[in-house]
């Protein structure tokens, strides 16, 4: 497992069709269910882990390793029924859809919605639009702005590189931008409120293990 996540902390981003074949080959090793069982249960005693976890509107997030230096993070999602606005993120990543399903839209760079926006559009249409199954997987880089539509209980492993950017884009109900930071921009009040207990994180490692992700 060591020389496994030592591949990801060496990887180029800048690159990501190279991050794209590697973390995917990362991703096949630790999702093994032994592996996966491995890495849940090590966030289930690890205090860092733990807190960097969250139960989120749209499901859970676990953050199943950490790199500081690189700051490389592998993150197990499962998610609720609901729909995403159109959002980017700070960091670009690869992700494999463990179990269930997603629909999947694709907007364009950052550059192109904001320009959209400013010039009136409400409602953005996307370019793309795919149906995510188990097996599928795809990488996308920090500009990239994009949504999905998830099923209940809807798992997939998230391979997350380096933070490159200060914020990222989202969009709100009226079709407006807003620009967003990481946990250190929000009010104390609003981290604990997404914290994860260690019991949802049990019980969601229950619900692995009825999905079959893990082994016993």
């Amino acid at each position: 497992m060591d020389r496994v996540l030592d591949r990801l902390q060496r990887l180029d981003w800048s690159r990501i069709e190279v991050a794209e074949r590697v973390a995917g080959q990362v991703t096949d090793v630790v999702t093994t269910p032994g592996a996966l069982r491995e890495l849940i249960d090590n966030a289930l005693g690890d205090k860092d882990l733990l807190t960097m976890s969250e139960c989120q509107w749209w499901g859970d997030r676990i953050v199943l390793f950490d790199d500081p230096d690189s700051m490389v993070r592998i993150r197990l999602h499962r998610f609720d029924q609901g729909t995403h606005f159109p959002h980017s993120h700070r960091w670009p990543f690869h992700t494999k859809v463990l179990k269930g399903k997603y629909i999947h839209r694709l907007y364009g760079p950052e550059s192109y919605v904001r320009q959209q926006v400013e010039s009136g559009v409400t409602t953005l249409t996307p370019s793309t639009i795919r149906t995510e199954t188990e097996g599928c997987s795809y990488a996308i880089d920090q500009h990239m702005v994009h949504s999905v539509t998830s099923a209940t209980n809807t798992f997939s492993l998230v391979v997350q590189g380096p933070r490159l950017k200060e914020q990222s884009l989202r969009t709100a109900q009226d079709g407006s931008l807003i620009w967003k930071g990481g946990r250190a921009t929000e009010t104390t009040a609003a981290v604990k409120q997404v914290l994860m207990g260690a019991d949802r994180l049990q019980e969601v490692r229950e619900l692995a293990l009825r999905s079959g992700l893990i082994d016993k």
